[in-house]
């Protein structure tokens, strides 16, 4: 071989290599397109946080076939009125072999999460972040406890104030019990997650459109996914800041949003108090009628009051020509069921169309829902139905039965809840 074609296949393998190192060099990880995700949704709602220097955290907490699910935290410098902005990841790595990233709070993330593998994504968050989506509306009465145990009454040390302080909107408070017992607890019934490394900062995904936020917890659980009732352990009000920001005192930052924007508490009723702002942040208070508190006043946590859920997400299968009943059982509502009951049903079935659902109340009284449609080829039932079921008590146990009135299917029951 001559001297000169050496040369030339020399300079063709290095070509070849150089470029072959240059394409996997350009293909993002899957740590940097999630981190890219996070700060350029970050900059897009006009936060500089992501400038600060503090980092940014990717936390894998579930991988399977080309699927990523977990938490991304673009951590705050230690100073007041900074806090971390975090979010849930659903990632897919598509046929040129790059990552699609989507973060949780819309309908984007809650497509993607529907076509997720169930190692990645269970039936029930799938549930959740669905319900979630639809529900993304800004109600007046929230359905929310405050984070505290009902019946308990704890200060607050700080009115509506943004998630980070004095940026608008006013979505937080900060409370504490100034008492031996700290324990903060669920807002209402949903799927926690954790969000930073360091633990400190849960996040719980509520089925009617709300998403609660807890920081400075000590003690805290660490939750993956898992469902939550209200009232349900979470942490301790405590100093720390795992993942930035500043706390002069025990107290849990509690924050509310509606997909992915956080949600100002002025107007919005949680715990029976209706919230209201002060002339700047961290002033205002809370009114029940005419009771009106402000900082440094005692709140009693009255409870959701209204939209108040209960749910039972476990399969009950439903046999070709047989039923099927999930019970829930509802306790602390006080008298009958709303005129307006809610109830929200999942159900799977061959051919829908066979099947007749019922709602049977606690003292035996049967709601229908749904009437067989022999026409009805369908095989899957996510539908709301509203009923009056104010003869009925509205504690007790609940069921909702599923009866296949003709042949050749079966299917189960995946899912359903009631909002009281």
């Amino acid at each position: 071989m001559n001297r000169f074609l050496r040369a030339t296949i020399a300079a063709l393998l290095l070509a070849a290599t150089t470029a072959g190192t240059t394409a996997t060099a350009v293909a993002p990880t899957l740590q940097e397109a999630v981190a890219a995700a996070m700060t350029g949704q970050s900059r897009a709602l006009g936060s500089s946080l992501a400038d600060a220097g503090a980092g940014v955290e990717v936390n894998v907490q579930r991988q399977a076939d080309g699927w990523a699910f977990g938490s991304t935290v673009i951590k705050a410098p230690r100073r007041e009125g900074a806090y971390p902005e975090a979010a849930l990841f659903l990632a897919r790595l598509d046929d040129g072999g790059a990552w699609q990233v989507a973060l949780d709070g819309g309908t984007p993330f809650a497509d993607l999460a529907a076509a997720a593998p169930e190692q990645v994504v269970s039936k029930g968050e799938k549930q959740t972040f669905s319900s979630n989506a639809r529900h993304a509306v800004q109600q007046v009465d929230t359905g929310l406890a405050l984070p505290y145990a009902v019946g308990a009454s704890w200060r607050l040390i700080g009115g509506p104030h943004g998630w980070s302080g004095q940026p608008r909107p006013w979505s937080s408070l900060d409370l504490d019990s100034r008492a031996t017992n700290r324990d903060v607890l669920a807002a209402q019934s949903g799927r926690a997650y954790w969000m930073c490394s360091n633990g400190g900062h849960i996040r719980v995904i509520h089925d009617n459109g709300w998403t609660t936020e807890y920081y400075h917890l000590l003690d805290e659980i660490r939750p993956n996914g898992e469902r939550v009732a209200m009232g349900a352990y979470l942490g301790r009000t405590s100093t720390r800041i795992p993942c930035g920001g500043s706390a002069g005192s025990n107290h849990v930052h509690f924050a509310l949003k509606s997909g992915s924007s956080w949600t100002p508490v002025q107007d919005k009723v949680i715990g029976g108090w209706r919230w209201f702002e002060g002339g700047q942040a961290y002033d205002g208070g809370g009114c029940r009628g005419n009771d009106c508190r402000y900082v440094g006043g005692w709140f009693h946590n009255y409870g959701p009051e209204n939209g108040r859920q209960f749910a039972n997400d476990a399969d009950h299968p439903v046999a070709d020509l047989g039923s099927a009943e999930s019970p829930i059982t509802v306790s602390g509502v006080s008298g009958n069921a709303p005129a307006t009951l809610e109830i929200y049903a999942d159900v799977h079935h061959g051919w829908r169309g066979d099947l007749r659902l019922d709602l049977i109340a606690p003292d035996g009284r049967v709601y229908l829902l749904r009437s067989p449609a022999p026409s009805d080829n369908g095989t899957i039932i996510h539908e709301t139905y509203v009923r009056d079921a104010s003869a009925s008590p509205a504690n007790g146990v609940w069921k909702l039965r599923a009866t296949d009135v003709d042949s050749n299917h079966s299917g189960y029951i995946d899912a359903w809840r009631m909002t009281f």
